[in-house]
């Protein structure tokens, strides 16, 4: 199974959540593969250094020196050579594609991140920071999921943002129970 891991916005937990994901999936002794589509900033950013320390082997398929959204880097993003080569993967028994940003983030100037998601039809993991404003956030993103027929496997909900008010009771009812996952120094279903 490939699940594809994006979120609300940048900076709110993904690789983290990546790694807790891919370290849940390897203790229960499935073979577990990270794919990184694109890394910008790179070197300094290094998704997938840090989600190899969760002891799966990991892949970035496409390299940006400036920490950038991918559209300024890329002329025409290899779209159908990126499937192709998240495609080519030998089998396991979890692929996890980490994007960059959210699912509108856009490659070039044709294509966005979830291009690839329907393209490949993929499970879809929106990770949600648990502070002010997630709800709406959520809520936009669980709209687009459902009017463009992505496969929104569910919500990761990131405890590390939580201060005063936890938004999981009211995210839960109002998205009907599509919180899947809580998280901060380890991973929760819900």
């Amino acid at each position: 199974m490939i699940f594809f891991i994006t979120a609300t916005d940048t900076g709110v937990g993904k690789t983290y959540f990546s790694y807790l994901l891919a370290k849940k999936f390897s203790s229960e002794g499935k073979k577990t593969k990270y794919i990184k589509v694109v890394q910008t900033g790179y070197p300094e950013d290094d998704d997938s250094s840090f989600v190899a320390n969760s002891g799966v082997e990991t892949k970035t398929l496409y390299f940006g020196k400036e920490p950038l959204a991918p559209y300024f880097i890329f002329e025409n993003f290899p779209l159908e050579d990126a499937i192709r080569k998240i495609k080519s993967e030998e089998e396991v028994d979890f692929t996890i594609v980490e994007g960059s940003g959210g699912l509108l983030v856009p490659l070039d100037k044709k294509y966005f991140m979830v291009d690839i998601v329907k393209k490949m039809g993929l499970k879809t993991i929106i990770v949600v920071p648990n502070k002010l404003g997630c709800i709406n956030q959520t809520l936009l993103n669980l709209y687009y999921c459902e009017r463009e027929g992505i496969d929104l496997y569910g919500f990761a909900l990131n405890d590390f943002f939580l201060e005063k008010y936890d938004n999981f009771e009211a995210l839960n009812n109002l998205t009907g129970k599509k919180i899947k996952y809580r998280f901060k120094n380890s991973i929760i279903d819900s």
